[in-house]
């Protein structure tokens, strides 16, 4: 029972650090997102932190950094 406390409370922690991440790092490259994709972007980060590189976050990933590249495309 502890054990899944202290893993709740981890992801917890890391959750908030994840959107804060996103958030600043939409301010950074001066494109705003919206809610709903800061916090799935935030959601996959989270998912890497805690469970590491696996073939589906790899890939989600790879298309995170292909939206955001549309972005910019779109200027």
């Amino acid at each position: 029972m502890m054990e899944k406390k202290a893993q709740d409370t981890q992801r917890i922690i890391v959750s908030q650090s994840m959107l804060k991440f996103v958030q600043d790092y939409s301010k950074q490259i001066n494109k705003p997102l919206k809610l709903k994709e800061m916090v799935r972007i935030s959601n996959v980060l989270v998912d890497y932190c805690m469970y590491g590189n696996t073939k589906d976050i790899n890939e989600t990933l790879g298309k995170i950094d292909d939206y955001l590249q549309t972005l910019f495309e779109n200027e």
